[in-house]
This record gives C-alpha cells, sequence and structure tokens, in this order.
C-alpha cells in the first residue's frame, strides 16, 4: 500500500470549510477521481465544487456527484463573508435605492451587531479555502491564472512541481484514481461506497479493465475500491471500514513517496 507523506495537505485542510477541485482537461481517471475527492470532502462538513471547462457526455453518466460539477469559472463575481454566528442571522434579503444595490442581513433580536472586522469581502467567487488541481493549470486556457490567488495544492502524475502550489503530491507510476484510493484515507476522508465506485470505474478505463500499465499497487487500489463497494453486514457485528482503518489492510511502506 502507497503511503504518501500528506502532512503538508493535512496541515491545510485543517481548518477547511470551502474546496475547489479543479479538472483541467476532461478525462474519465481524472473526473472520477476529482468527484471521489468533492463526494469525501462534502461527508467531511466541507462544502465543494468540481470545476471542468469542458462538460462531460453521456459516457460519464455512471459517476456519483456529477451535481458538483461546474463549467464556468468568473473571476469577476464579488463574495461578502461574514465571520458571525448563522444561529443569530433572522434573514438575508436585498432592495434598491437610487440605482444602488443595498444588501440587508436582519439579525435576531438581542444579537449583538455585526462588527466591520467581521465582514470580508472577496472579489473573486472561485476562492476557496482550499483548491485542488489534478494536472496541469496550462491545460485550462484563458483560466490558467486561477492559481494566482487561494491556497492550492497540486496533484499530478508528471514530475513538474509548481511554484504556485502550497502542498504537491506527484506519483508518475500510478493514474489519478490509484493515487485516490491511497489518498483519501491518508486524509481521513471516507472512502465510500460512491467515490469507491468512481475510483474503480477510473481504474478500469485508464488501465483496460487491469491490462495495461498496472504494478501490484494498481490491483490493490482495485482491491479497495472494490470492497468498498460492497455493502456491509452488520449482522455478524461487522463495522464498516473507517478512513484510517484502509491504512491498516497492509502495513505501510517504510519508504513513502515524495510530496512537496
Amino acid at each position: 500500500m502507497k503511503n504518501y507523506n500528506v502532512t503538508k495537505i493535512n496541515e491545510l485542510l485543517v481548518n477547511a470549510k470551502t474546496a475547489l477541485v479543479v479538472v483541467p482537461q476532461l478525462g474519465i481517471d481524472q473526473l472520477s477521481a476529482a468527484l471521489s475527492l468533492s463526494l469525501s470532502l462534502k461527508k467531511n462538513n466541507i462544502e465543494t465544487k468540481v470545476f471542468c471547462p469542458t462538460k462531460p457526455d453521456a459516457n460519464y453518466s455512471k459517476l456519483s456527484g456529477l451535481e458538483l460539477l461546474v463549467d464556468s469559472y468568473n473571476q469577476n463575481d464579488l463574495v461578502i463573508t461574514l465571520d458571525y454566528p448563522l444561529d443569530q442571522i433572522e434573514k438575508v434579503n436585498y432592495n434598491q435605492d437610487n440605482g444602488k444595490l443595498n444588501l440587508i442581513v436582519e439579525t435576531k433580536q438581542g444579537s449583538p451587531k455585526v462588527a466591520e472586522n467581521q465582514i470580508n469581502i472577496v472579489h473573486q467567487s472561485g476562492v476557496a479555502d482550499i483548491n485542488f488541481l489534478l494536472g496541469e493549470e496550462t491545460l485550462l486556457g484563458a483560466n490558467s491564472n486561477m492559481v494566482n490567488s487561494g491556497t492550492w495544492v497540486q496533484i499530478s502524475p508528471s514530475n513538474n512541481i509548481k511554484p504556485w502550489a502550497k502542498a504537491s503530491l506527484v506519483d508518475q507510476d500510478a493514474p489519478f484514481c490509484e493515487i485516490f484510493t491511497f489518498l483519501l484515507p491518508l486524509l481521513n476522508l471516507e472512502l465510500d461506497s460512491n467515490s469507491a465506485k468512481n475510483l474503480l470505474i477510473g481504474l478500469r478505463v485508464s488501465t483496460q479493465s487491469f491490462s495495461i500499465n498496472v504494478s501490484p499497487e494498481t490491483f490493490e487500489a482495485g482491491a479497495i475500491c472494490l470492497r468498498a463497494t460492497q455493502p456491509v453486514d452488520l449482522s455478524n457485528g461487522s463495522q464498516p471500514l473507517q478512513p484510517n482503518q484502509l491504512n491498516q489492510l497492509n502495513q505501510p511502506n517504510p519508504n513513502p513517496v515524495p510530496s512537496a
């Protein structure tokens, strides 16, 4: 079992509330891995979107999490964030006054006043607490400059570490779906049946049903995903695998794959 060094990625994830997963080039391997990551992040209460500039066709219809996919990225949107308890907000509304737009946040009676230092204005809708890019940002074309702001994690099979990446994970010997089969548990993210199904689909396609470009770890990844897609029989007292338990299926590799 591959044991990537993910210390830096975990540090970036620990306080994240929102995430963006970017797939520069549409492909079953990349999109399957991205959707699996996004589903696992959502189960960990991190609001997540997947951006891919190319819309998938019917060939991708069996993947789970397609509702999280967007194909547009507008860096000119305005986002206003209030660092204020949601349970103290009554409602949010807007009106127009002499051609000007007023956003109105009504707080509940007895609630403290919203202070100026609790208001954060961001002129970029794509900015999330953490951003993952699967592959090369140059393939994004006009959107390639999106990596110039925000906190980015680079996941790549190409040993080309980017200066904009706060953390990088490179594995030149594996498709994305193999990488993410081992990566998700290391990030304390659950590999549930939907995520595992996506990864298994990606593995089968990228290896032509495990006939090319395979290693022992590829088959191991396939077995982990297949096991995770099976219904759990609790009648005999067994319990579903938790994120860290997948790491115990085999002893960790004493020589981790380097991560910047």
